[in-house]
């Protein structure tokens, strides 16, 4: 049976699947899953915010609720 194997982005070196760093460059292959979901995430909200923005332009509503613009308005204090 072959070892799974998975190549380094930096170097291009296979390293075994199991491996945490690379064997040539020292890569943390676990880094790199972190940045990739805190990507998913911004991408998540970017599109959650692109579908409330449509939706409110579509329904003919200001894009931010003026109940959150009084509010607002509320906790800055008049000069």
């Amino acid at each position: 049976m072959k070892n799974k194997v998975k190549f380094c982005p930096r170097c291009g070196t296979p390293n075994n699947i199991a491996d945490a760093y690379c064997i040539k460059c020292g890569y943390n292959f676990k880094k790199r899953r972190k940045k990739s979901s805190f990507m998913q995430l911004l991408v998540i909200i970017l599109i959650m915010i692109a579908i409330w923005t449509g939706l409110r332009i579509y329904l003919g509503k200001p894009i931010i609720p003026t109940e959150f613009i009084e509010l607002f308005k509320k906790m800055i204090p008049a000069r």
